[in-house]
């Protein structure tokens, strides 16, 4: 009797360990930086990433996961096209 007692007790000790190491290896989801024209992605071997924001034009890096952010454009969407000079329109010659 006293080995089955001691049998149960260190099966739910082995199951509520494997429990909590499974819950630590979930897979987290990919921060709003990651698919971001301005961002700067690296991934390492042992499946981290390393990112770091270009907008602006300098190079700062990312620390945390990002849930939103003013200035994110998707990297898959065409840029918007870009009025260049100072005329809006073009009047015609007479």
């Amino acid at each position: 009797m006293p080995f089955a007692v001691f049998y149960l007790l260190c099966k739910f000790l082995y199951e509520g360990v494997r429990g909590f190491l499974r819950k630590a290896r979930e897979v987290k989801p990919a921060p709003l930086c990651a698919d971001c024209i301005h961002a700067h992605v690296q991934y390492c071997a042992n499946a981290q990433r390393a990112l770091s924001c270009t907008y602006g034009g300098r190079v700062r890096p990312i620390k945390l996961d990002v849930l939103y952010c003013t200035d994110y454009l998707a990297r898959n969407v065409p840029a918007p096209p870009r009025v260049v000079g100072f005329v809006r329109e073009i009047v015609p010659a007479e």
